[in-house]
């Protein structure tokens, strides 16, 4: 008896649960909604093909739950300009199309005023330049100790990592991957990254100058580099 009454429960509370969650669909129903640019189902777009309409539908989603999506996706009321544009990436379906994946590439650095800026040569051996997004990662390099004697001594010295510094380009690219596909930009001289050199004040970065001076006595061997988690913006 135990059991057919433990059954009857358990029917019986999925009959609730079900009525309960009819309830919130239908009165989902009556939430504004904000619309984004998404993949159909069964759609795939290869990196490099131009998006045509029908690789697009609209993607509703209830405002309470859109939160900063925004900042990131394309509204569905922009999907007329992105017709004709070629992916910088694979797409498949249930995908929503992200602003970045389309942005144009910066050209220049962004130097002002007083600023400037210094190239590192880097060990591309022990590093994936990719994962690199200049403007936001921030890097150190591997440089023997003060005083630990000769840095072209195999072997001979103690390490440690000087940094962080602020990475404004990787060889030619100014930004991240996906918009320099986007742009038809080919990398170049990715062995290279550029740092800044001077601080928020204008005035030149100690640790930039230490570490073009080991650059000078090694004749500018190329770096060993980490990378660190970009600042958080408060």
């Amino acid at each position: 008896m135990k059991g057919i009454q433990g059954l009857v429960i358990a029917i019986v509370l999925g009959i609730i649960g079900a009525i309960f969650n009819w309830v919130y669909l239908s009165k989902g129903r009556d939430f504004e909604q904000d619309s984004f640019i998404g993949v159909p189902k069964g759609t795939n777009i290869d990196r490099g093909i131009p998006i045509q309409e029908e690789h697009l539908e609209e993607v509703k989603i209830p405002k309470p739950h859109v939160g900063n999506l925004k900042v990131y996706a394309y509204p569905w009321e922009d999907h007329a300009t992105i017709i004709g544009r070629p992916t910088a990436r694979k797409y498949e379906g249930g995908e929503i199309l992200l602003r970045e994946d389309f942005r144009t590439a910066p050209d220049q650095l962004p130097l002002k005023d007083n600023d400037a800026a210094v190239w590192i040569p880097i060990d591309t051996r022990t590093a994936i330049t990719s994962q690199i997004l200049p403007g936001s990662t921030r890097v150190s390099f591997s440089l023997p100790s003060p005083g630990s004697g000769n840095p072209l001594a195999p072997g001979s010295e103690n390490w440690e990592w000087l940094g962080p510094f602020e990475v404004l380009s990787v060889g030619n690219r100014f930004g991240s991957t996906e918009a320099m596909n986007a742009s038809k930009t080919s990398p170049q001289h990715a062995h290279m990254l550029t740092l800044r050199a001077t601080r928020k004040n204008g005035k030149p970065d100690v640790k930039v100058t230490r570490l073009i001076n080991h650059l000078r006595q090694t004749d500018y061997k190329p770096l060993r580099l980490q990378i660190h988690a970009p600042v958080s913006n408060p």
